[in-house]
């Protein structure tokens, strides 16, 4: 399963620390993974979850909280307790903990792998959306956003997401689609969610067309959108002595596209070659590379995050 390194305008952990999240998101998968794995072997172990030890855990949390947030006598000593790393390590084990699938029912292999991708969604919104000391305000829409899911459930642990991210090129917001950042590649991702067998045609001017069963109607030309992603990825990798190829990518899964005298930079991938684009894509299994995740750092730190301090530390 990818990982959404930024949404939107949104406060996000791989901003703060781009080196430390992604493997500690791939850790914690793995062992997740590995639970839920045993959960399918012996659901007896696992359907009547002991609610005492959950109340000690509870009362643990509660009690470091307490001991944590306490006022003391003086604000040196505060200070110092705070930022010790106490609440961070007790956020951080707050956030790693999510609620894998119940074990019921019967349910094909691919079923149950699916609740388990749904199941790590809501932790990676928010890992999206706040760090330990800030948070931004997430839309409930993004929970149930399909394409959105798409990106982020059929590939690799190792592509990195940027979901409709706002850059700042020249202090002014400019807000790009999706950038899907590899190992290996960058790309900037147009996708087209059009009417199946639907036949676009396009060309260098501002409009294209599009036909839909006996209907044509009139879209503007996605290369425009596309040519400005790729200038200004292109235009913030070199200033970071990063030399990763961008690729700019037409997606349209559903049907087909058809180009005449239309840009040559842009890889097209519609209903003839997408399963083969596809398979190759999750086929990728280069592990992380320095590249790759200076690259995603990068680009994390010219765009914008609008967000407030969390609760506890106001």
């Amino acid at each position: 399963m990818a990982q959404l390194i930024k949404l939107r305008d949104y406060i996000t952990r791989y901003e703060a620390d781009i080196y430390r999240y992604p493997n500690q998101y791939i850790r914690l998968k793995k062992q997740k993974w590995k639970t839920f794995e045993e959960m399918l072997r012996n659901p007896e172990d696992f359907s009547l979850p002991a609610k005492e030890p959950d109340e000690e855990v509870k009362a643990e949390k509660e009690s470091m909280l307490s001991s944590i947030f306490k006022p003391f006598r003086k604000r040196e000593e505060e200070e110092e307790n705070l930022f010790v790393g106490k609440v961070n390590a007790l956020a951080a084990e707050m956030d790693e903990d999510w609620e894998l699938p119940t074990v019921s029912g019967n349910k094909t292999p691919e079923d149950r792998k699916q609740q388990f991708l749904d199941s790590i969604l809501p932790l990676q919104l928010k890992w999206a959306s706040s760090t330990i000391r800030e948070m931004s305000y997430l839309q409930k829409n993004y929970r149930r956003e399909p394409l959105l899911k798409f990106f982020l459930q059929r590939f690799p642990d190792t592509f990195f997401v940027m979901y409709k991210p706002i850059f700042l090129v020249k202090q002014a917001p400019v807000e790009l689609e999706i950038i899907i950042i590899t190992p290996n590649e960058i790309f900037a991702v147009h996708y087209m969610d059009e009417q199946d067998e639907s036949v676009i045609l396009g060309n260098n001017e501002r409009f294209w067309s599009i036909r839909e069963k006996e209907k044509e109607r009139k879209i503007v030309n996605p290369t425009i959108s596309l040519n400005r992603m790729g200038v200004i990825i292109k235009n913030i990798l070199p200033q970071y002595d990063i030399s990763l190829p961008v690729t700019k990518l037409l997606l349209h899964p559903k049907g087909y596209i058809d180009i005449f005298d239309g840009p040559t930079d842009v890889k097209v991938i519609d209903k003839r070659s997408y399963e083969k684009w596809f398979e190759k894509m999750r086929e990728n299994k280069l592990p992380l590379k320095h590249s790759q995740l200076k690259a995603a750092g990068a680009l994390l730190s010219h765009c914008q995050s609008t967000y407030i301090d969390r609760p506890e530390w106001q």
